[in-house]
């Protein structure tokens, strides 16, 4: 009796089409995982992007809303510019130390030193502005000199007008108060804010910051400052470190206007 014997084996088509087949799944599933890689890196950089924006414009409102002047548009160094903008930063005034009492005594136009008293609290300090808004007075201290409670100031320029404690024979009271000078710049891809005036020190608020003139000065439909508001902000935030692989839709575009909550000086 002759046995036969069957060789079970896949024919070349058979391969080819299995091979075929496996490549195409394979390719979908990576082609899926990619999308969903690309997708998660995307929507993680828009909410990176998101909260650098709204951070940065929470604390410029919160400042504006506190502060005691019409904030000032400025360059990229810090120097005040006319004009309603788009600039590269904003300054601005905030309650720094008071209120004090001038001290008596009869203080001339022609002399740029006067004398305060200050009983406790912050005295003043070089680079704050002294503020006597009964007579004018807007001038920034360049040099203090203390005796006990009794602060003799240097001021930036002569007094604008006299400043005598008495009245009629009557000695007067004279009230003032100091403020601090304070900037937001954007500078690079970064947003910083500087806390004083004369100081090169400042803090990172927010990064990948890409509208180098995000400070502006309202506008009417007429082309009029809008006086309601002090400042417009139009800030756009990117993830910097996805940025770099190309995810462009990772940014965000802020626009706000900061109403008037107190003014307590003429200037900025």
């Amino acid at each position: 009796m002759k046995v036969r014997s069957f060789s079970n084996a896949f024919t070349l088509v058979e391969m080819v089409a299995a091979l075929g087949i496996s490549g195409l799944v394979a390719t979908i599933l990576l082609q899926t995982l990619w999308n969903g890689a690309v997708l998660f890196a995307k929507n993680s950089a828009i909410n990176i992007a998101h909260q650098q924006a709204r951070v940065g414009v929470m604390m410029i409102e919160n400042d504006l809303h506190s502060s005691t002047s019409v904030p000032q548009l400025i360059d990229a160094n810090r120097n005040p510019i006319s004009g309603l903008g788009p600039a590269p930063g904003i300054a601005f005034h905030s309650f720094a130390g008071g209120p004090y009492q001038v001290a008596p005594g009869d203080y001339m136009p022609t002399q740029n030193t006067i004398s305060v008293l200050a009983s406790g609290g912050t005295p003043p300090a070089v680079n704050q502005r002294l503020n006597i808004e009964t007579h004018n007075v807007e001038l920034y201290i360049t040099a203090v000199a203390a005796t006990g409670g009794k602060y003799t100031l240097t001021l930036s320029g002569n007094l604008p007008n006299e400043v005598n404690t008495t009245l009629m024979g009557q000695a007067v009271n004279i009230p003032c108060f100091t403020t601090e000078q304070a900037a937001y710049l954007v500078q690079g891809s970064q947003l910083l804010k500087y806390p004083k005036r004369g100081s090169s020190n400042f803090i990172v608020l927010s990064q990948g910051i890409t509208s180098a003139t995000p400070f502006s000065i309202p506008q009417t439909q007429a082309g009029a400052p809008y006086n309601r508001f002090v400042a417009a902000v139009n800030l756009v935030c990117a993830d910097a470190a996805v940025a770099q692989l190309d995810f462009k839709s990772a940014n965000m575009y802020l626009n706000s206007m900061v109403p008037y909550r107190s003014r307590l000086t003429q200037t900025q």
